[in-house]
């Protein structure tokens, strides 16, 4: 059932027409994202993708149990609706077993109604899942276990033709009702930088769904990773655990937090020391050697310290400039209200492509001007240090353009 504030929201919403003006749309309240588990599966198409025999049938399964009955799910509050799972690849015999096993004694939800028979996309299916609706109030989540049960190649066109058009016959009916269908689905065995580049199928699969979720598990493992990306929400990752076939969750981080995790940690070693010394300029080389990092290259080194510059340095107000003198290119680092210099190149800027570093030779000059810039004064004259002065290079021709 709907919560009363739902059903009061949904009175004040205006039917939008196919053509709107920006202003006009600007000025029409719109419902939020309606949400079967919060922040995870919001209404729309959803397809939910993993190995062969890694758990996904249970797991979908209990999911189904704790929508259907308003329990919460991975730390989240549930409101209970109606659960239609057509899981094709079972029997009730087996449903049943595993049903007793997921409750563990306590009542069976009557908001979940399942099925292992249907007829195929184009041929029936779509017909059958609005006569549902109609005939159980309050649908919020409809599975479809699996995809490719219900699937019929007619040979026409190409696969990524065929993906969008079946998957987008679904689609439409979970737009028109304001519900999740949810079609779980393989991998490929290949492996791929990208896991969601691993969904069996062309990618006419994910561009139409709202929500894509690939879930990663070895063989025989008790632990698995469900990696989350939408339309509505936030990329994150779950990690979570089996036991008696229900997935637990042990942790939960987000896109964001799974970048900090991959900033190397000699990154925070030099932003501390920086900062602890207030302006500095020298080479990388030198950098790491009164930094104390040993587990750096300097090439290396620069490159990450572009790279993750708005999570490392940039959080403590460190700005830094690099320039090429006596053929050794010097990293000069100042505070927001430090003096960089305005005719230098702000490293920050050039995340995008690597810069060659080559060791500082061991020279009196090189040593003093690091020496002197601790203090902000050369060693050499006991003069104010000198300001970088360089001309920036050209991003094309460092890139071989």
């Amino acid at each position: 059932m709907y919560t009363k504030q739902e059903r009061m929201m949904q009175m004040t919403f205006t039917k939008l027409p196919k053509a709107i003006s920006a202003e006009e749309l600007l000025s029409t309240p719109l419902p939020p994202v309606k949400w079967i588990i919060p922040g995870l599966l919001p209404a729309g198409l959803a397809l939910f993708a993993g190995p062969s025999k890694a758990g996904k049938s249970w797991l979908t399964l209990w999911l189904c149990l704790q929508i259907a009955q308003g329990n919460p799910v991975w730390n989240r509050e549930i409101e209970p609706r109606t659960v239609i799972y057509f899981s094709l690849e079972d029997t009730f015999n087996r449903l049943q077993n595993r049903i007793f096993q997921l409750i563990d004694g306590r009542d069976a939800p009557e908001r979940l109604i399942l099925q292992t028979e249907c007829p195929s996309i184009g041929q029936g299916l779509e017909e059958q899942v609005e006569s549902l609706i109609h005939t159980y109030c309050d649908v919020g989540l409809i599975v479809i276990d699996t995809l490719q049960k219900v699937r019929v190649s007619d040979g026409n066109g190409g696969m990524y033709a065929n993906d969008y058009k079946e998957a987008g016959a679904l689609k439409k009916i979970a737009d028109k009702y304001g519900i999740c269908i949810l079609l779980i689905h393989h991998l490929r065995k290949q492996t791929a930088s990208d896991p969601f580049d691993q969904i069996s199928g062309s990618t006419g699969l994910m561009g139409v769904a709202d929500t894509s979720w690939v879930m990663q598990r070895k063989r025989m493992s008790q632990t698995a990773d469900i990696l989350l990306t939408g339309r509505d929400m936030d990329d994150r990752t779950l990690h979570l655990r089996e036991e008696n076939c229900i997935w637990t969750l042990e942790d939960e981080e987000t896109a964001e937090e799974r970048e900090i995790k991959a900033v190397p940690d000699y990154l925070w070693k030099a932003a501390k020391y920086i900062e602890s010394v207030g302006n500095w300029q020298g080479t990388a080389s030198e950098l790491l050697a009164v930094a104390g990092i040993e587990n750096a290259k300097p090439n290396q080194f620069t490159y990450n310290m572009a790279k993750y510059f708005d999570k490392v340095f940039e959080p403590k107000n460190i700005r830094y400039k690099t320039h090429r003198k006596n053929k050794v290119r010097l990293l000069s680092f100042y505070g927001d209200d430090g003096d960089g210099g305005d005719d230098d190149i702000d490293i920050t800027q050039l995340s995008g492509w690597g810069i060659p570093e080559r060791p500082s030779p061991s020279s009196p000059s090189s040593l003093g001007a690091l020496e002197g810039s601790k203090h902000g004064r050369s060693v050499a004259t006991g003069q104010p240090a000198e300001k970088p002065t360089g001309t920036a290079p050209n991003p094309c021709e460092a890139a071989g353009a």
